[in-house]
């Protein structure tokens, strides 16, 4: 009996570690449980699963789907991913941002850049370089203003420059392949181009600016909304021309007597006279100079006064 009760103490000790034990771990089990909140309940939201361009069918597979909290969904938000097959988007998308009703065509619409174009609108493309696209810095969803330069006609000596479109939307930015020269062979080289959403009149002009003159874009703060008329700007009066003297006119002629009286001129030997051949008056002789005359002019013989002459004037 005795070699018996170390072994009964022993199994004692086992059962009471065993169920401490268990005991411990229930109560550090519990004690988590109650640490975890408890999970709010979710609701589905249809998000891109890839950057889509605007204009693009949509396919489930492009689309993935995120759980939100209850109450949290943005206005107008969709659930299935498998109810927004073939419908067109208006606009790009980022991935991870949320799909839309607003941001989607109406149902029917083929893809393209037609299904994104407003009621009213037309879609109109633009070539533009680095400079005329802003620096490449021109992408869809902004808003351009554009200029016109023009160096034709009445302006070849005067170039202007006039804002002739305020407040474009740009629909796409791309690059094309653009064939230049002439022959079997043409070169092909790509040019970036920029797709505008104008109205019909607005059209009309962007035509003519592009085939009259060099069109360049100007990028708008997207909070701008203002509408600024301007009245362009000439040549020469971005640069005056430089001053030159005004030309002197031309000294006036004397004027000449009104009424001249016809008169006479008597030489006397050495004394030369003139007399007035006037009505009513009476011959005025006035001396005007001495004559001397040469030995060669007189001959030899003849008094200094034997001549005498009139010669009228």
């Amino acid at each position: 009996m005795r070699g018996k009760t170390p072994l009964i103490f022993l199994a004692l000790a086992l059962i009471f570690a065993a169920a401490a034990a268990w005991g411990s771990h229930r109560w550090l089990a519990a004690q988590a449980q109650a640490s975890v909140p408890a999970q709010a309940p979710t609701a589905p939201v249809v998000v891109a699963a890839a950057d889509l361009p605007a204009g693009e069918p949509l396919d489930p597979s492009d689309l993935a789907v995120q759980h939100w909290p209850l109450g949290s969904q943005p206005v107008g938000h969709l659930s299935k991913p498998e109810a927004l097959k073939g419908r067109v988007l208006k606009g790009p998308l980022v991935k991870g941002e949320v799909v839309l009703a607003a941001k989607l065509a109406p149902e029917g619409l083929a893809g393209g850049l037609s299904a994104v174009v407003p009621a009213g609108y037309r879609a109109m493309t633009v070539r533009v370089d680095e400079v005329i696209g802003v620096g490449g810095f021109v992408q869809p969803g902004d808003r351009v203003d554009v200029l016109v330069t023009v160096e034709k006609g009445p302006f070849r000596d005067n170039p202007a420059s006039r804002q002739v479109l305020n407040n474009v939307p740009v629909l796409t930015v791309g690059e094309k392949i653009q064939e230049e020269g002439e022959g079997a062979k043409p070169k092909r080289r790509k040019v970036t181009v920029v797709t505008l959403q104008v109205r019909p009149d607005e059209g009309e002009r962007l035509a003519l600016a592009a085939s009259e003159g060099k069109v360049i874009l100007t990028l708008r703060n997207q909070a701008d909304q203002d509408h600024q008329d301007t009245k362009g700007v000439l040549l020469t009066a971005l640069v005056p021309p430089p001053l030159t003297a005004a030309p002197q006119p031309p000294p006036a002629a004397a004027a000449a007597p009104a009424n001249p009286e016809p008169s006479i001129e008597i030489i006397k030997g050495v004394n030369r006279s003139q007399q007035t051949l006037g009505q009513g008056r009476k011959p005025v002789e006035t001396a005007l100079a001495k004559v001397e005359p040469s030995p060669a002019e007189e001959p030899a013989g003849e008094p200094p006064c034997a001549k005498k002459w009139a010669q009228p004037r």
